[in-house]
């Protein structure tokens, strides 16, 4: 061949065998998968989250809570994780679902820190009193985008992501409190995840005392 194109090709041939080839890298292991940090995107023009009373229809504004400060949000004392935006593709009962990351490798289930909601049947067990009816309420993140926060402990026993979970960063945007002041959860306070037992208790003596939901419809 002629000297230039025998040299170019030689010159080809030693970088490639420097460089290698290009591998996948594997996973480290068959557990959870990592949660990837969302971080604050820029701002835009997509409006204020909506806001939200414990009375009434819940409404959503997916693209404004995309654009929240997740520094805004109410999150653990000593959070094992920074916050990450997660669209909800699934509903299992009032106080767990299914979500993937937004952007990164987020996808499991999530049982939501510090509140237990009525069971719905399952396995061959009966529903709970008041089981669908919270169910029916968590449904309505099927398919929006929510914010998780965290706190001390970020997987329980059954490898699901223990998160609190924000549809924007006012009070009824924190869907703990959605569901202890409508009264379709009771309080669940599993150490070190405490940050916000007061609240919660508080919020759950207020719909006793009113006898919202469960509170005046189950024995």
């Amino acid at each position: 061949m002629p000297r230039v194109t025998r040299r170019w090709w030689l010159s080809t041939f030693a970088v490639g065998l420097l460089m290698g080839c290009p591998r996948p890298v594997p996973r480290d292991d068959g557990g959870p998968p990592p949660i990837v940090d969302a971080g604050p995107p820029p701002m835009t023009d997509a409006g204020e989250p909506a806001i939200n009373a414990f009375d009434g229809p819940i409404t959503f504004n997916d693209e404004a809570v995309r654009y929240v400060d997740p520094s805004t949000l109410s999150a653990g004392n000593t959070p094992c994780r920074a916050p990450v935006l997660v669209h909800v593709t699934s509903v299992v009962d009032g106080d767990t679902f299914h979500a993937t990351g937004v952007s990164g490798a987020f996808n499991g289930t999530v049982r939501i820190i510090g509140i237990d909601a009525p069971e719905i049947a399952h396995d061959g067990m009966p529903q709970d009193c008041y089981g669908p009816q919270a169910q029916s309420f968590t449904r309505q993140l099927d398919e929006h985008l929510v914010w998780l926060t965290f706190d001390t402990e970020c997987f329980d026993r059954f490898d699901r992501v223990l998160a609190y979970v924000h549809t924007g960063p006012d009070e009824g945007g924190f869907w703990e409190r959605q569901l202890l002041r409508r009264g379709l959860a009771t309080t669940l306070s599993i150490a070190p995840n405490v940050t916000f037992e007061p609240t919660f208790e508080a919020d759950e003596s207020r719909a006793a005392s009113a006898n919202a939901g469960l509170w005046g419809s189950c024995p």
